[in-house]
């Protein structure tokens, strides 16, 4: 387990990656999860006056010191900039900025096979390919080809690119969209998006609040964010507890002097945790954090053995992630479902009160025309009560209904599926019992 290729480790190579490329050296340290641990370069594509290619495939290094080749990973470099060795590639970031396939993907593709030629000789395997921004955004391609048929799995930082998925063959669009897990996104609330890159296919977790163009490394520690660390620079992820959120709230107000666009800072962080509810929705309980980490460390128990999971142990994952989701919903559902009534009975309040409002001050200023002559002012200025009560009063109030139904149909499917759920594993309860023990 401690040769895996971890998010962390992908992350944190694609940082190195330029300069590591551009030396003699043959190893590459990374610090990973707080210790120093070195990996061998099998393989590098260093950027030059013809070339804007910044790629290298690395191994984790045994305490033999020789390179463990069963977990080869390659990772991508961003564009070239200014200032930066070797050609800018300004140029192909632009094509795929309108919406084509970046050419850089082409010599990617040539290093991806260069290097499967290069560990023919040590019957290696690739675990992972990644890459970032620009190679970011060509993974979507990378994916679909390359890892349908090889098996690696594919992860992009800050992908850049329009209409990526264009760029797939049918079979492969097909492949990808029955397939999401195969490519992992992680995007930042960047200049990125400016590419107008889509935020639907593949498996994506998206942060709001970094505002930086990067590859998180930082806030990885294995395969996951470190959700904590997160909250405390400010920063929104999924999963997090209510009292992180309210930490990154908090955080990101006080960070750059957000504050000066608030009356006070209680108000916005009010406001900011609206940004994490409309995005995500929910908040994660403590107690499903905890179980998480257990279901984590259970797989990581039963994939140690080697030859991947059996039939009974996958049946028996996946039936615990499911109850543990379907748990999770529930309880999160009724959390959010109390937030969201909150917010759209505050809305009708000050709705009501904004027309009041502006009805007192139009009398003030107009205190020698009739009733009707002001009502008929404030209808010309598009303020009238349909406009600025009914009409969102309305809006608000089928939300509220929507809500009140969906809480009935969700309460019921819960029950269904947690009885379904029950009835499969109680079908393998040695196992069960076997591999719960391997947790105490």
């Amino acid at each position: 387990m401690g040769n895996e290729i971890t998010t962390e480790v992908l992350a944190k190579a694609i940082d190195e990656t330029k300069d590591s490329v551009q030396s003699n050296n043959n190893n590459v340290r990374l610090d990973i999860q707080g210790k120093k641990q070195d990996f061998r370069i099998i393989h590098k594509s260093a950027s030059n006056k013809d070339n804007q290619l910044n790629a290298m495939a690395i191994a984790p290094i045994n305490s033999d010191g020789k390179a463990d080749y069963d977990n080869v990973a390659v990772v991508y470099a961003g564009t070239n900039t200014w200032g930066e060795t070797g050609r800018d590639g300004f140029a192909t970031a632009g094509v795929a900025y309108i919406g084509g396939l970046s050419e850089e993907y082409y010599d990617a593709e040539r290093f991806l096979t260069q290097t499967k030629d290069k560990l023919t000789q040590h019957k290696g395997t690739i675990t992972d390919v990644a890459g970032f921004s620009q190679s970011g955004g060509y993974m979507m391609k990378m994916a679909a080809r390359h890892g349908q048929a090889s098996g690696f799995r594919t992860t992009s930082f800050d992908d850049w690119g329009q209409n990526q998925i264009k760029t797939l063959t049918k079979s492969e669009q097909d492949w990808l969209k029955e397939n999401p897990e195969a490519l992992l996104r992680y995007q930042n609330d960047s200049w990125a998006d400016l590419s107008n890159r889509d935020h639907k296919y593949g498996t994506i977790q998206g942060v709001i609040g970094s505002g930086v163009h990067g590859t998180l490394a930082t806030y990885f520690d294995g395969n996951f964010l470190n959700l904590d660390r997160l909250a405390k620079a400010g920063i929104f992820a999924p999963d997090m507890t209510k009292e992180q959120v309210l930490l990154a709230a908090k955080n990101w107000v006080r960070k750059k002097e957000h504050w000066k666009a608030y009356p006070d800072e209680a108000v916005g962080v009010k406001e900011r945790v609206k940004v994490y509810l409309t995005q995500y929705g929910i908040y994660a309980s403590q107690s499903y954090s905890k179980q998480m980490i257990k279901l984590k460390k259970l797989r990581q128990l039963l994939s140690s053995s080697g030859g991947g999971l059996t039939r009974n142990e996958k049946l028996y994952l996946d039936s615990e992630a499911a109850l543990m989701i379907v748990e999770k919903a529930l309880s999160d559902f009724q959390l959010t479902t109390e937030s969201i009534v909150t917010l759209y009975q505050e809305a009708i309040r000050d709705a009501q009160a904004l027309w009041q409002e502006t009805l007192y001050e139009a009398r003030q200023m107009g205190s020698l025309l009739s009733e009707y002559e002001i009502q008929e002012c404030l209808y010309f200025a598009g303020a009238t009560q349909y406009k600025m009560v009914t009409e969102p009063c309305t809006y608000y109030q089928s939300k509220l209904d929507k809500i009140a139904n969906m809480t009935a149909d969700f309460t019921r499917l819960v029950s269904e599926i947690k009885a379904k759920i029950h009835e499969i594993v109680q079908r393998d309860k040695d196992l069960a019992a076997q591999l719960k023990g391997g947790l105490t």
